[in-house]
């Protein structure tokens, strides 16, 4: 094989595994930058940084968010065995649930007490990304069975 041959080689199989990361990786890159935007937004808000406590508060109400979502997704289907759904890349750039879970980390943070307002913060983060995130992926998704390389 001809040295052009095996750089294109090395170049599909690269292109190939950054695909497949950047899809796989999609859900926890989001919720990272998610959880940034929630944190930070309650921290400048609270004019403070977070004690254990509020760290607690937080933790404590992104679990409640998760909680609530699993009583709807039982509830809406009757049991929890998901599926997958196909990924477009528009879709990994997470512009709809960061904005969502921006809008109601902000709300939480300017129109609840504190420490309360730490709970709620973390309850946005969860609730606002794994949510309006699978919605995105529902409703504003291709249904072909595909994971699309273009928007």
């Amino acid at each position: 094989m001809s040295d052009d041959g095996d750089r294109l080689g090395l170049e599909r199989r690269y292109a190939g595994a950054l695909s497949a990361l950047l899809v796989q990786m999609t859900p926890p890159y989001g919720f990272t930058l998610a959880t940034f935007t929630a944190g930070g937004l309650t921290a400048h808000f609270a004019g403070t940084t977070p004690d254990p406590w509020d760290i607690l508060l937080f933790l404590a109400g992104a679990l409640t968010g998760y909680a609530l979502l699993a009583l709807i997704a039982v509830s809406l289907l009757r049991r929890l065995h998901p599926r997958p759904l196909p990924v477009n890349s528009w879709q990994m750039l997470h512009v709809i649930p960061l904005g969502v879970v921006f809008l109601l980390a902000l709300a939480a943070a300017t129109l609840v007490a504190f420490p309360v307002a730490w709970f709620m913060s973390g309850i946005a983060l969860t609730f606002g990304y794994l949510g309006s995130f699978a919605w995105v992926l529902r409703f504003l998704g291709r249904d072909d069975g595909t994971i699309a390389g273009g928007a």
